[in-house]
């Protein structure tokens, strides 16, 4: 058995049916990571299975005012919560028959709906203030009432986020630990208690018996029956009636029975290595955290009864660092496929987002879903498998933006965001991430977020990419046209030479080569941003950011093997190469500079990372202007991508 959808209805953040603002969402039998910003849904989605189903732990749960959704300042009278289970085993369908929904064709399954309504004008703390509450069976709530008997077998259980891991293990009334020990198959053996008094030496079979010879040998032992009598004799004797005597004891425990025994256990971590063993050693909150998990996972998966196996975790990363992190969610995504365990996690750690499959996310967003899975995305099967093997934690940080610059390369995600701060587009007080995926990834990233269905996420997402066409006054690059020209028709193949230069192309074949980029990855929110020339730091270099691009090369070039510039080097290089870049523009081109300065780059003797760098630092310090007239100096692609991503009117 299993949560098969969630849908609600007026509730938080999900607003109405009619206006499409309601929550209905489809769930994975195994691993279910939702991801997104604050207060995007994410604990909602997960309150309405608490809500509809309970929990294990019996928290508190009820439908409170402030749970009803407000819209242009006018809150709802009634919501509706609805929780429908799919895969019912022939056992789960016979203990829940009376509730379960029938349509031919189709496995009996159960719907549970919850439906509140406020009591207008009602008492001010009163109970007839709070809102009225029904669950039902059924589409719509149509059936009968559940029963306490089969909202038992229906249950999640629920780890709350910044949960305090040391006080649920340790031992009292219920605890997780005794319910994980109740669950084991040969646990009802341990009930048994034969043990005699006479015969107190005899090896006890069982832990009832254990814990009898315990309290025997307890309470025989002289500085018990000491303070004891002594109690007795001297204190309760004077304070007791004939009638009513008043002896105390001393006892291990009230009652030897195996549930009081279970509950009186506590679950820890042993010391670390080279601490001994038998010291009591206080392990840190992030991991006792995990040990709590496992043993809801122990508890969950030894079960095999007739309850729903139901995993419901806020922010798993609770103290955890990364590392851990990752092992964790690894850990929920094997239990869920090998114990039959569905999970569901919110999260706001990459970390958390980038070691689980794509398709196991759940993207939240401004009170909206959108499952990543097959089928739902424009992802091909081969870029979910690319995407498990290449989606980092600093790539899983587009999951959690309010809008996303994927870049191909380390220098556009060193310089874009400090140009787009200097500008007034600061992507820091936007919400603004920007992924570095290198050439090949690109299109794979951006359809991440692009719907099968059409449907437009309200997270805008611009791709920035090189033309890869090299301009023709770049003379230490050969294209096709200029290996004709040297009298080599063909390669050693036989076959023609790669066309590489504006000049191998028609006009129509440069518009063409060009689209066809813009096609590969744009769609949905997602825009894509070619270079109008050949590459960023070339379009710089032929922009009026041109001087600063220049003298940047220099200062990488200055830098050398040292890594640094000293503060007067640092003045003395930008004043030299300011100096020199203003004598080349008396008589050389623009193209002819940039190609010149190019060069150095494209043959990998100066650093793309370092001279962004510097350009980032220029743009830091104001050197490159600010406002409209930085943005105007800016290469056109570069200045339209950040009109995309932050217009000028937020």
């Amino acid at each position: 058995m299993h949560v098969h959808r969630v849908s609600a209805e007026n509730f938080r953040t999900f607003g109405a049916c009619l206006n499409g603002k309601h929550l209905d969402i489809l769930l994975n039998r195994g691993l279910n990571v939702l991801v997104g910003e604050n207060d995007a849904g994410k604990t909602s989605i997960i309150d309405v299975m608490r809500y509809a189903l309970l929990t294990t732990s019996n928290d508190f749960v009820r439908v409170e005012d402030d749970d009803f959704h407000i819209d242009a300042g006018n809150q709802a009278t009634e919501l509706w919560l609805e929780v429908e289970l799919r895969g019912l085993s022939k056992p789960q369908q016979a203990a829940l028959l009376d509730w379960l929904t029938l349509e031919a064709g189709a496995e009996p399954y159960l719907i549970i709906h919850l439906h509140a309504r406020r009591r207008l004008g009602g008492v001010g703390g009163g109970r007839q203030s709070n809102p009225a509450v029904t669950v039902s069976c059924g589409k719509g709530g149509g059936g009968a009432e559940i029963s306490s008997a089969a909202r038992e077998l229906i249950r999640a259980t629920y780890l709350k986020p910044l949960r305090d891991a040391v006080a649920e293990l340790r031992p009292k009334k219920g605890s997780r630990l005794s319910q994980v020990l109740r669950a084991h198959k040969d646990v009802k053996a341990e009930a048994e208690n034969n043990f005699d008094k006479t015969k107190p030496d005899d090896k006890p079979t069982t832990l009832v018996e254990i814990m009898a010879q315990a309290q025997h040998r307890v309470s025989t032992r002289k500085v018990v029956t000491d303070v004891r009598d002594k109690l007795n004799d001297d204190f309760l004797k004077e304070l007791s009636f004939d009638a009513t005597p008043l002896i105390s004891d001393i006892r291990v425990s009230a009652d030897l029975t195996l549930a009081q025994i279970l509950e009186r256990l506590e679950l820890t971590l042993r010391p670390p290595g080279g601490v001994s063993q038998d010291l009591v050693c206080e392990r840190g909150l992030g991991y006792n955290n995990v040990l709590f998990m496992a043993a809801e996972l122990l508890l969950l998966s030894n079960g095999g009864g007739d309850e729903l196996a139901l995993l419901l975790i806020e922010e798993p990363e609770a103290h955890l660092h990364p590392q851990l992190q990752a092992r964790v969610l690894s850990m929920l995504a094997d239990k869920a496929a090998t114990k039959n365990i569905q999970v569901v996690v919110t999260t706001h750690s990459p970390n958390v987002a980038s070691s689980a499959p794509v398709e196991t996310l759940t993207l939240v967003c401004s009170g909206r879903p959108y499952r990543l899975s097959p089928g739902d995305t424009c992802l091909e099967p081969a870029d979910y498998e690319f995407l498990r093997r290449f989606l980092d934690s600093s790539k899983a940080n587009l999951f959690f933006a309010r809008g996303v610059l994927i870049v191909e390369g380390p220098a556009e995600s060193i310089l874009l965001p400090a140009l787009a701060e200097a500008a007034g587009r600061s992507f820091e007080a936007n919400g603004i991430s920007t992924i570095s995926v290198g050439g090949v990834g690109l299109f794979r990233y951006a359809r991440i977020l692009q719907r099968k269905d059409g449907t437009k996420l309200p997270i805008k997402v611009a791709c920035l990419g090189d033309s890869d066409i090299v301009p023709n006054d770049v003379s230490y690059v050969e294209g096709r046209q200029d290996k004709i020209n040297k009298g080599q028709a063909l390669t050693k193949d036989g076959k023609q030479h790669m066309r590489r230069k504006v000049a191998d192309y028609t006009s129509a074949e440069l518009i063409e080569v060009r689209q066809a980029k813009v096609d590969r990855a744009k769609g949905g929110s997602t825009e894509v941003f070619i270079a109008d020339h050949w590459t960023l730091e070339y379009d710089l270099l032929r922009s009026g950011l041109a001087k600063a691009g220049y003298i940047a090369i220099q200062l990488e070039q200055a830098e050398g093997s040292k890594g640094y510039l000293t503060a007067v080097e640092y003045d003395k290089v930008y004043q030299e190469a300011g100096e020199a870049f203003d004598s080349l523009a008396l008589f050389e081109p623009e193209e002819a500079i940039a190609a010149d300065a190019y060069e150095l780059l494209h043959s990998k003797r100066a650093s793309k990372a370092i001279v962004a760098q510097y350009l980032a630092k220029m743009a830091k310090d104001g050197s490159l202007g600010t406002g409209d007239a930085l943005l105007k100096a800016l290469p056109p692609y570069i200045k339209s991508a950040l009109d995309y991503l932050v217009p000028d009117e937020l």
